[in-house]
């Protein structure tokens, strides 16, 4: 049977994949918080210096968590 997922699990998965990012992203003097969810679209800001990495662990993390999401940064 298919699942569909509601914006309030989607939002509950992206605090969870936040609160586990921002301790590594604390120690870079940035910070990365929820602004929208829009069925599968997530947008996420991010402050400090991460906001201009080109490392790109913040979409990594998603990627690999979430999958299924499409993640706009700001």
């Amino acid at each position: 049977m298919y699942k569909t997922t509601s914006i309030e699990d989607i939002k509950q998965r992206v605090r969870e994949v936040l609160h586990n990012l921002n301790w590594l992203l604390e120690s870079h003097d940035s910070f990365a918080e929820l602004v929208e969810v829009n069925g599968n679209n997530v947008v996420v800001r991010t402050t400090g210096y991460c906001a201009e990495c080109e490392t790109a662990c913040v979409q990594i993390a998603f990627r690999e968590r979430m999958p299924e999401i499409n993640l706009v940064l700001e």
